[in-house]
C-alpha cells in the first residue's frame, strides 16, 4: 500500500481515494478535513430558493408591449399581452370561446400566473383562448 500526505491537512499516512480526486487521512475523510458533508436536502432547498427567485426577477420584468390590457396599433380592437411559455409575448383576445370554433394549433390557456400556453391540438374540456393575430381584421387586408 502507497502512502502519500493528507492532501487535506498536510499530514502523513494519506490515501489516494478516487471518489475525492485526491490523497487523505483518515480523519479528514471522516468529516475532519476541510471540507464539510453537504445533505442533498440542503442543496436542493438552496436550488429552489434561487429558481423562485429567478422567476420572480423574470415575472418582475415590466412588458415591453405596454399594460397587460390594450389596443390593436392596427385595428384598435381590446385585447391582452401574455408571455408565453418561450418567453416571447402574444396578443390574446379578452374572454373563452368555445372549442369547437377555434382550430386545433390556436387554442391557448393563461395559466394562473398569466403565461399563455398554446394547447397544440390537445381539446381542452369546453373553452380556450385565441391569439388576436389569428382574428384581426387589419391583418387579413393587409394580407389580401
Amino acid at each position: 500500500m502507497i502512502s502519500y500526505g493528507c492532501d487535506a491537512c498536510g499530514g502523513p499516512h494519506g490515501r489516494w481515494r478516487p471518489a475525492l480526486g485526491r490523497s487523505v487521512c483518515t480523519s479528514c475523510e471522516r468529516g475532519g478535513g476541510e471540507r464539510e458533508p453537504v445533505l442533498l436536502a440542503e442543496v436542493l432547498a438552496g436550488t429552489a430558493i434561487e429558481l423562485g427567485s429567478a422567476a420572480r426577477r423574470l415575472r418582475a420584468v415590466p412588458d415591453p408591449r405596454g399594460p397587460a390590457g390594450t389596443a390593436c396599433k392596427r385595428c384598435g380592437a381590446r385585447a391582452e399581452w401574455h408571455r408565453t411559455v418561450r418567453g416571447k409575448w402574444i396578443l390574446i383576445e379578452p374572454g373563452e370561446r368555445a372549442v369547437g370554433s377555434v382550430p386545433a394549433g390556436k387554442r391557448w390557456r393563461i395559466a394562473g400566473d398569466g403565461t399563455a400556453v398554446n394547447l397544440g391540438s390537445s381539446i381542452p374540456a369546453d373553452t380556450c383562448r385565441i391569439s388576436h393575430f389569428d382574428l384581426c381584421p387589419a391583418r387579413s387586408s393587409a394580407v389580401a
